[in-house]
């Protein structure tokens, strides 16, 4: 299993017991019996799409993972991305992805604590909110388009809640990676049996 994206799908602020960041990835490799040493983590903090495709992707390439988690956007909905620029960059991964064989994932960019309590200004908030919805309506496409799942809205309403988040409001804590991980195993195991992890 091969993860890509930022320091949400790093891990970051849920450590591990054996060191560095478990985070939703290792806490999914558990739940699918992926044993640790046959994940590889390639998220960075910061990460953009384009960051993840022009950087971490070529690596996966050399992998040849079974199976391809994406955790990405929240950096591009924060920032602005241009939406034709991201659909390319996504159909690129799902499209490298479809034709190796592998199965891949992606984990929908939720809407952060922090834009309920940084100072920005309401106009700056809906753009912030308008690229999330945006940004997870291309990754539904590119999943879509490639046969593969994506969790609807309503599979990971908690997420909101402000108990899954750490205190700097932009990064799960270890319930939410942990409701992340759960999400993201069922929605493996709903899939055909050709496609079953």
């Amino acid at each position: 299993m091969v993860v890509l994206g930022d320091s949400v799908a790093e891990g970051q602020d849920d450590p591990d017991p054996a060191g560095g960041w478990l985070g939703w990835a290792g806490r999914l490799a558990d739940h699918l019996g992926i044993p640790r040493r046959d994940v590889v983590n390639l998220s960075e903090p910061g990460a953009t799409i384009e960051d993840v495709v022009r950087d971490q992707l070529p690596k996966a390439r050399d992998l040849s993972p079974a199976v391809v988690i994406l955790g990405c956007g929240m950096n591009d909905a924060l920032n602005g991305f241009e939406r034709e620029a991201a659909a390319a960059r996504l159909s690129e991964l799902f499209g490298w992805a479809r034709g190796s064989g592998a199965v891949a994932l992606a984990v929908p960019v939720p809407r952060p604590p922090l834009l309920e309590r940084s100072p920005i200004s309401q106009f700056r908030k809906k753009r912030v909110l308008q690229r999330i919805q945006d940004f997870n309506a291309e990754l539904g496409a590119a999943s879509q388009n490639y046969g593969m799942p994506f969790p609807t809205r309503e599979s990971v309403a908690r997420v909101g809640d402000p108990s899954m988040w750490s205190s700097d409001g932009i990064h799960l804590n270890s319930a939410g990676h942990a409701y992340v991980a759960e999400v993201i195993a069922h929605l493996a195991r709903s899939l055909p049996r050709e496609q079953a992890i």
